[in-house]
């Protein structure tokens, strides 16, 4: 049920940013330091803590592969992972295309432990209940944090693609990559010789989203003229994630 959420959130944001066009730009400023401080904060609150329980000793070790991965991943998405396209020159259909790849990449990767920490932990563990709400947690920081990116990709598809054969195919594609990064996460980690699969998948997804939030939250604070503005909708997302599922 998660992952038909999942697909069906990206395709109705891609829809109404199709609809909305640059509208939706005017909401971004606003729209992203909240889900960034959200998501961060959830991360610190939740799922480190979750993962340095683990007995796995290089957990430390995947959060910083993870983070890498990330930083490669953008020398092909320009960045739009932090709602913005840091490219020079024109865009064309051709050079769109690597942004489309590294983005559907990191969604696909981020994706793989949404069911795999659910479906690993509740064979034969105790703290069934804590696993499940830490299932539930990451996948509503994935959701926060994915549609905003999924309403910056439609609007940088409307500027380039002037089908909308090309534009709704390759957005279809995308909204396609998590429940598909989410089903092979969920093979391998149930497998009897994988047991530990959920924690890395979950370690090295962490790495990946601490590099964009504490990127993000740093560029909104010091490249912009609005700091004070910024300030308080970062502090915003943080009380959210705080009294949203405790600490």
């Amino acid at each position: 049920m998660n992952l038909i959420i999942l697909f069906l959130s990206v395709v109705i944001i891609g829809l109404i940013a199709d609809f909305a066009k640059d509208k939706l730009k005017n909401y971004n400023k606003y729209i992203i330091p909240f889900s960034v401080a959200f998501v961060l904060s959830l991360i610190c609150l939740h799922i480190i803590p979750e993962l340095f329980q683990q007995p796995n000793q290089y957990i430390g070790l995947f959060i910083l592969i993870g983070f890498v991965i990330q930083i490669l991943l953008e020398l092909l998405s320009k960045g739009i992972e932090h709602g913005h396209v840091h490219f020079h020159g024109k865009l064309t259909e051709i050079k769109v295309i690597p942004i489309f790849i590294g983005i559907s990449l990191h969604s696909f990767i981020e994706a793989l432990p949404i069911t795999a920490i659910e479906e690993t932990h509740n064979h034969g563990h105790e703290h069934n209940n804590f696993n499940d709400g830490i299932s539930l947690i990451y996948f509503l920081m994935i959701l926060v944090h994915k549609l905003p990116v999924a309403a910056i990709l439609m609007i940088l598809f409307n500027k380039v693609f002037k089908t909308n054969i090309k534009k709704y195919s390759l957005f279809i594609l995308f909204a396609l990559t998590a429940p598909l990064g989410a089903i092979l996460g969920n093979y391998f980690s149930t497998s009897p010789n994988f047991d530990e699969l959920s924690s890395i998948f979950l370690a090295i997804s962490t790495g990946m989203l601490l590099h964009i939030t504490t990127l993000l939250i740093f560029e909104n604070h010091h490249s912009t003229n609005e700091k004070w503005k910024n300030l308080i909708l970062i502090s915003i997302g943080f009380v959210a994630g705080v009294i949203s599922f405790g600490i």
